[in-house]
Order: structure tokens, then C-alpha cells, then sequence
């Protein structure tokens, strides 16, 4: 109820830019959604479109450059006009994440949301183990819901398409991500016209704050999903942050789903000590941009603790579901973990717990036999992937 007063009020005063350029960019932005059905027919095509494809390895930084902006380079648009034949599409939901995420666990977190699981581990093993039940979970309402993920929704042949100044490897060939030849103009963060702070209006990454709050301004219902990756880096990347704290000063539903509670467990004693002053970005300037833009940096710490862990915190809301809650839940991961059961063979036989010794306060990760463990490398977030050139 407090989250919804503070949403009514901040929609009320919500005021769109002066500058009417600079509004125009941020509400074509704002109809640049795409719905689950298409994220899963993207996934689907990833071996395709990615011949080295392995869940195992590849981050959300080497599908955007060697996937995303190669697929979507004839038509140079951001590749949710292209997933959406072009239909202008309002999302639903925001999706917050860092690039160095292994996609398929972006793409099973999402999914984690559509089917209002906390966490993902063994949706995204389903992913690719049994593609087909997991879509048989989805009904077609979730289907057809509608997120808004700035490696899809951003147009990157306006921005890094044609540069890779980290000299970013793809981690199964150890080559160094390609760049594109395409000749649409480039929009930086500086890049003239500018506003009169000396932000560039035709800029698409630079207004992700106007976005979040037009949305919300103008859509009561609007929330945002943290796609925490599996260590947690998320928390350590400054715009990451600044998003969560945008998204909570809005009073937007706000919805964190994790790989499981066992790498939430090993992450609790360093995210009790977050600052934001300690977090990192691409460009050093970034991060004194966003201390720029807060008035008190311990008040803002500490309010990014109760954000976390406050008595209405993400990670308590997590742990205090009612007793319906969590049946449904195990209901659930029941279902779910029976859909990996004739993959993995018996559990007890593979080493796996058995699916019926799961209780509302226990969350398992299963293995599939063969399945390379993941390796997560670059810490990098989607803002400052966008931003690595500006």
C-alpha cells in the first residue's frame, strides 16, 4: 500500500523534458518492448546465429556481439523492432542486468518472472534440456507479456556497433568479438546537439532514468525485475544500482530473481556492506556522475540496504511468503524439477535429491550429467557496455 501512495504521488509530478528532442528519443524508447513468445523463438535460434553457442560459457556481451547487432545489421535498428515485425510495443516490465550474466540465465530469469518463480536454476537447465515443457509451463498470457532488456531494445548500430575498445573475447574461441561495418550514425553520450547539462539529445543510453519514469509515470503497474547473476556481481556495477534506486524512489513493483537460495547464502555477508561510492563502471567518470546525482551518499547507502534487506526488503520478501505462497512455490519447483527427472535419470542414482524431499524452505540445484559447469568472466553491466564508448 506504501508502494503504490509513493507510485501515485511520483506519477503526479511526473514532468516530461523541456527539450522536446531529447523527449521524443526517450518515448521511442519507451515502444521498444517485445514479448516472451519472441525471446524464446531468439533463444531458439541462437546455435544458428552463434555456431559456438554454449549456455555453458557465452554472457549476454558476446550474444549482443556476435548474435544481436550481426542479425539485425541489414535493418540497423535495435533488434526488438525486428523481434516485434516493427510493431510498437509498450513493455510491461523492465528488466534490470549486468552483461557479463550468462545469457541463458537472463533469458531464465525473465522467464522465472513470466512464471512468478523466485529463482532460475532449474528453468534455465530446462532451457536446454526440455525447451518444449518449459514452454508447455507457459500459458499464453505469459507468452505474451512484455519486458523491455536494453541489449534488445537499445539500437546498438546507434552506438558501439562499430568499435570494441575492451577488445571483449568470446570465451569458447578466445577470439575477440567482431565489430560492424554498418554506416548509421553514432550517438554518444556527448555527441552534438547537447542539452544544456552537455548530454547528447539523440543519445539512446543516456536516458534510461527519463525512461524508467515516464514509464512509470504513466502506467501504475510498470515494475522491474533484477536479473542477479550468479555471483552477484550485479550489485557491484553502479548503474545497476542506480537503476534499482530509480525504480524504488518510483515506487515501481520491484521483483529480484536469483540463480538459487545457495548463491544467495555465499553473497549476504559482502551485499550487507554495499556502497555506492565502492562500486565500479567502465568509465571512472560514470560512477561520478551518479555520486553527482545524490544528495547524501550514506543516506543513499543505507537506504540501499533497506531496499535489500529491510523489513519490506527484495531479499526479505523472498523468505516471508505466507503459507500459500510457499505451497504453490514447491508446487512448482516440483513440476519443474519433474521435467529434468527423465534427463538426468534418477535423481537418487545421479547423486540429485529426490524431487519428493523438497520443502518450502529449501531450494536445490539439480545438475545434468555432461552439462559443463558455467564460467562467468567480465564484469560489466548493460549500461556500461552501451556507455564503453562514450
Amino acid at each position: 500500500a506504501m508502494r503504490m501512495c509513493k507510485r501515485r504521488e511520483m506519477a503526479s509530478q511526473y514532468e516530461p523534458c523541456s527539450n522536446e528532442r531529447w523527449q521524443t528519443v526517450v518515448e521511442d524508447l519507451t515502444m521498444r518492448g517485445f514479448t516472451l513468445e519472441q525471446l524464446l523463438v531468439f533463444y531458439k535460434a541462437l546455435p544458428k546465429l552463434m555456431p559456438q553457442w554454449d549456455p555453458a560459457k557465452h554472457r549476454t556481451v558476446d550474444v549482443v556481439r556476435q548474435a544481436i547487432i550481426p542479425d539485425s545489421a541489414d535493418q540497423r535498428c535495435a533488434y526488438a523492432v525486428k523481434m516485434m515485425g516493427g510493431l510498437k510495443t509498450r513493455p510491461m516490465t523492465m528488466v534490470t542486468h549486468n552483461w557479463s550474466n550468462l545469457f541463458c540465465d537472463l533469458v531464465a530469469a525473465t522467464i522465472a518472472d513470466a512464471l512468478d518463480e523466485p529463482d532460475f536454476s532449474l528453468i534455465a537447465d530446462l532451457l536446454d534440456t526440455n525447451s518444449q515443457a518449459l514452454e508447455g509451463a507457459l500459458t499464453p498470457d505469459a507468452m505474451q507479456r512484455t519486458y523491455w532488456i536494453c541489449a534488445f531494445s537499445v539500437n546498438q548500430h546507434a552506438s558501439i556497433c562499430a568499435g570494441n575498445p575492451g577488445s571483449t573475447r568470446d570465451p569458447a574461441t578466445d577470439l575477440v568479438h567482431p565489430t560492424c561495418s554498418c554506416s548509421l550514425e553514432k550517438h554518444f553520450n556527448e555527441t552534438p546537439p547537447v542539452r544544456e547539462d552537455g548530454k547528447g539529445i539523440s543519445c539512446q543510453m543516456n536516458k534510461f532514468d527519463d525512461m524508467i519514469a515516464y514509464l512509470a509515470s504513466t502506467d501504475l503497474d510498470f515494475s522491474q525485475v533484477i536479473a542477479v547473476d550468479r555471483d552477484f556481481g550485479l550489485f557491484g556495477r553502479a548503474w545497476c544500482v542506480a537503476e534499482l534506486a530509480e525504480a524504488d524512489k518510483r515506487g515501481m513493483p520491484q521483483r529480484l530473481k536469483i540463480h538459487s537460495r545457495a548463491s544467495l547464502e555465499t553473497a549476504e555477508h559482502w551485499l550487507s556492506d554495499l556502497k555506492i561510492q565502492h562500486m565500479q563502471a567502465a568509465r571512472p567518470e560514470d560512477v561520478q556522475e551518479i555520486l553527482a546525482k545524490i544528495p547524501d551518499v550514506e543516506i543513499f547507502n543505507g537506504r540501499l540496504q533497506e531496499i535489500l534487506f529491510g523489513k519490506a526488503g527484495l531479499f526479505v520478501l523472498r523468505s516471508n511468503l505466507d503459507a500459500l505462497q510457499q505451497a504453490e512455490q514447491v508446487g512448482n519447483f516440483t513440476r519443474l524439477a519433474a521435467m529434468l527427472a527423465p534427463l538426468s535419470g534418477p535423481c537418487k542414482a545421479s547423486g540429485l535429491l529426490d524431487i519428493t524431499e523438497v520443502s518450502e524452505d529449501m531450494q536445490v540445484d539439480l545438475e545434468i550429467p555432461g552439462r559443463e559447469q558455467p564460467t562467468v568472466g567480465l564484469q560489466e553491466s548493460s549500461r556500461d557496455t552501451c556507455k564503453e564508448s562514450l
